[in-house]
Order: structure tokens, then sequence, then C-alpha cells
């Protein structure tokens, strides 16, 4: 068997001591003025070699000097500590200097985003902030909270102010934050493709085409007289696309959104049936039965930001129903009149993408309208409301 022999020459033991000599102090302190100059701050390095022995000498030590670490309060605007140690190395001295602040500087404000998007909040936390002395940087208040932009700009570079008040004094500092407009686009352009809709739309033509269907039965019923009126109303903006200069999690590129007023849809039926009735001096009688359905979809909202996309699409259902009783009477050269008794009732449902579904109360009224004439030149009309009442509110 062989035997390894390790010599540890007088040069490596030199240099082990060099090593360990750096710093070994530790490094300088700031620490603030109390009103009752009871500041303290601890100095040294922490070291658990038991084969060290330490002796503290300076001004106005707290603690037990002959450790590696020591508490002291200073008093002078500047203190120094002497720390002498005797190891394997031999006996070494080092010193560290200690400065007492009258009071808090905010010494540097660094943005850690590269951008925000008009109406952004700001946070405290999107800043690195340096105190002097250190430990200072939950004091810090800043305003404004949120980033404005003119409305004329699609991009700026707003001021951020911060200030720090500790014991009566005040220290201030500054920042400047780059903000995008996205109500400015870069470019205009019409970018949506609307085939598939206009094949959608041939689908809500044929129950168009249904719903006339519906009313040409009901004139069949109404023999002679074509009392059934149906109505359907499309209305269509067509949307835009704007490219963006954003902002997504403090980072800027080019975007772009798209934007939709509204798509409107509206199918009636209104229908005046008349009866066989017969008063003297009444012209007759007519019953009205109506009813309608809608939607609308919009004002639509698409905006590209990579992960921070959004999307909003209100979308409205809407029903209402309507029935009444029509009378004419009297003699059209002194006394006419013209009412209409009519019950409605309507309700709707909204969803908006991310929000839940919400129905709007269901209204019931019943009232009597129409006009009365005397003597063919003085009309009076007539709006008498008789009742109303909501369920589900």
């Amino acid at each position: 068997m062989k035997t390894i022999k390790l010599v540890i020459t007088s040069a490596f033991m030199l240099l082990l001591c060099l090593t360990a000599k750096a710093q070994w102090a530790g490094e300088d302190k700031e620490v603030m003025r109390e009103p009752d100059n009871s500041q303290t701050v601890t100095i040294g390095t922490s070291d658990g070699s038991s084969d060290k022995c330490y002796d503290w000498s300076g001004p106005n030590i707290v603690s037990d000097p002959h450790q590696a670490t020591i508490t002291v309060n200073p008093q002078s605007s500047e203190e120094l500590y002497t720390v002498t140690r005797a190891s394997s190395c031999g006996v070494e001295q080092d010193q560290v200097k200690v400065t007492v602040l009258d009071s808090v500087t905010i010494v540097s404000v660094t943005p850690l985003k590269d951008c925000y998007n008009s109406g952004d909040n700001l946070s405290i936390s999107d800043f690195e902030i340096t105190t002097r002395p250190d430990g200072y940087q939950s004091l810090v208040q800043f305003t404004p909270h949120q980033v404005y932009n003119n409305a004329g700009e699609s991009e700026e570079q707003q001021t951020i102010t911060f200030s720090l008040t500790y014991q009566g004094h005040t220290s201030t500092n500054y920042a400047t934050v780059n903000v995008f407009n996205e109500n400015l686009g870069l470019s205009t352009s019409t970018s949506v493709d609307f085939h598939k809709f206009l094949e959608d739309f041939k689908k809500i033509n044929a129950m168009v085409e249904k719903a006339q269907g519906l009313a040409d039965m009901l004139n069949t019923l109404a023999k002679d007289v074509n009392p059934c009126e149906p109505d359907f109303h499309l209305v269509l903006t067509m949307p835009q696309g704007t490219d963006i200069h954003t902002c997504c999690n403090g980072k800027e590129f080019l975007g772009y959104k798209v934007d939709l007023p509204s798509i409107d849809a509206n199918l009636a039926i209104d229908c005046y049936i008349p009866t066989t009735l017969s008063i003297p001096h009444v012209g007759g009688l007519q019953i009205h039965v109506g009813a309608a359905i809608g939607v609308k979809l919009g004002p639509l909202s698409f905006k590209y930001k990579r992960e921070c996309s959004s999307i909003t699409i209100p979308l409205a259902l809407y029903a209402n129903i309507a029935g009444g009783v029509q009378v004419f009477f009297g003699d059209p050269d002194y006394f006419s009149a013209e009412l209409n008794l009519v019950g409605e009732g309507s309700t709707s449902v909204t969803w908006t993408v991310g929000e839940s579904i919400t129905w709007s109360p269901l209204d019931v009224g019943l009232k009597i309208v129409g006009k009365v004439t005397l003597i063919s030149f003085l009309t009076e009309e007539v709006d008498l409301n008789l009742f109303t009442y909501t369920f589900f509110n």
C-alpha cells in the first residue's frame, strides 16, 4: 500500500492568510440619526470559527466586543471602529467606518418596465428605489398613481414624482416612463372578412321568409283584410382595423385593434284584426296584437397585445309583446275619438365576454292612448297610464 503525504508549505499558508484578511472587519455602514440619538447598527462579519479571537475598540460599543459582529451606538457624523483578530495567521487589525446621517435621501429611481398604456395604474413595485441610508424604501410616496396620455399624441414620456418624508426632512426624486395611447392608431385599414357573416345572413333571411309565411296565414284568416305587417330591419356598421403602438407586461410592440360599433337586428309583427261588431255612430272595433324579438351585438372591441390581448362583445337579446282594442266612435263633424287600450310586456338578457349573464326585469303595463276631436278642430291627445308593474326586479 502506498502512503500519500500532504505537505502544506509556508507559502500556501501565507496565501490562505492573505485571502482571509480581505473584508473580515465588514463593510462601511450608514445609519439614520434618531431624535434621541438611540440609533444602532451592527458591524463586522459573521465567523463561526472557534480558533479566532476578536477585540473591538471604538466609541459607544453596546454589545460584547469580543465577537465577530458587534452592535454600536454611533453619535458623531463619522466614527471609526478597529478590530484586532488573533488566529493561526497571527494578529491582524482591520477598520470599519460608520456614518450617521441627519436626513434620508432618495438617491435614485429606476423604472422596471419599458412602457405603459394610457390609463394604466402605477405601483411602487414598478420601480427600483435606492435610499441613503438603505432600508427606507417603504416610506416612499409617488404621484400620479395612473399614467395619462395627451389626446393628440400616440406616444409620450410622463414624469413621476417620488418623495420621502422622515423626521421633518423631505427628499424628492423623479423618473420618466413611456406611455402609449391606443386610441390613436398608427394607420387604419378595413381588414375584417365578412364572407362568413354574409353566409350567416342567408339564415337570417330564411327566418324572415318564415315570418312572412306566418303573416300570410293570418291574412288568410282575416279574409279580405290584410291586418298583419311583418317588419325586419338590420343595422350593420363596417368594422375598422387599426395598428396600435401598445404595451404588454412592460414591453412595447406594434399590435392592432378591431372596433365594430354594433349589429342590430329586429323582427316584429303587428296585426290589426277587425271584428264584426257594429254600433250606431261607432265605426267598429279592431283588435291589435303585436310582438317583436331582437338582438344587438356590440360594440365589439378586440385588441391584439400578445398575452395581454382582450376582447369585449356585449350581446343583448330583447323581446316584447303588445295587445289591445281600438275603438272609433262619434260623429266626425262634431265629436270623434280614436282610443287604444294597450297592454305591453318587455324584457331582455345581456351577456358580455368575461362577465355573467344578466336579465332585465319584466315590465308589464296597461294604458289608453289615442286622440279625441271636438267640432273638427279641437284635438286632444290621450296618453293615460292605467298601471305599470315590474316583475323579478
